[in-house]
């Protein structure tokens, strides 16, 4: 298999053999580093899809190059492996989170107790369980078309933890989250679904962003020229 990677602004091309129907993309860029060429750089860590540090883009897909199957994403026996877009490049496929990482901070994405917690019954769980999966990989971040118009946005991470800790009924920022969201510019977002299209994790990501931001609006924390005029029903 021709194996192309992006390396500065070119691309430099390997020859790989002996690719298995098991293999993963990681597999192939550890048998380059070891066998071919040395100075290969690229992120890995846990190899199970949950230290989210691999995130690469395949053939145009973004994906964690440990779970991803080279053959899945092959095209005429060729790979072309690049670094995530909408972070600055170290080298080769190892990108700079720093910015990344800033702004989650600004959005709070952690938990804050109350001082009296209740107990969480199965079905409150559920409305904030699949977001508890995030690994912050990046890969929603990277896809996102809003940065080209809003360099501010906070992009799908923040509000995928907004949304989360929102839900949590024990945690004491409440609806002081929607006003985080809007701080974030929450309303910059193009509802694309790209960021949900895209994660591993299989997070609804543009769901959660709707959800705040139609709340957002109907409390008069959120206000935007913009209307949603869907009619949904989110349940609040």
């Amino acid at each position: 298999m021709l194996v192309k990677i992006k390396r500065e602004n070119s691309f430099v091309e390997f020859k790989v053999d002996n690719i298995e129907k098991r293999t993963t993309i990681l597999e192939v860029l550890e048998y380059i580093k070891n066998y071919l060429d040395s100075s290969l750089s690229y992120r890995a860590q846990c190899r199970s899809s949950i230290c989210g540090t691999c995130g690469v883009k395949v053939n145009g897909k973004t994906v964690l190059a440990c779970k991803t199957k080279a053959l899945d994403l092959a095209q005429n026996d060729e790979l072309t492996i690049e670094p995530l877009d909408n972070m600055p490049v170290i080298k080769d496929l190892v990108v700079d989170h720093e910015e990344f990482l800033s702004k989650l901070k600004k959005a709070k994405s952690w938990f804050v107790p109350k001082e009296n917690f209740e107990k969480v019954y199965p079905e409150e769980l559920k409305t904030f369980e699949k977001e508890t999966d995030c690994i912050l990989c990046g890969i929603c971040y990277s896809v996102c078309p809003a940065f080209q118009n809003d360099k501010d946005f906070g992009g799908p991470i923040n509000f995928v933890k907004i949304f989360r800790f929102w839900k949590d009924k024990n945690d004491a920022l409440q609806e002081e989250r929607i006003l985080i969201a809007k701080e974030n510019n929450i309303t910059s977002c193009v509802h694309c679904k790209y960021c949900t299209f895209s994660c591993p994790k299989e997070i609804p990501v543009e769901s959660d962003i709707m959800q705040i931001e139609f709340f957002g609006k109907q409390k008069g924390i959120i206000q935007s020229q913009d209307s949603f005029g869907f009619g949904f029903n989110f349940g609040f």
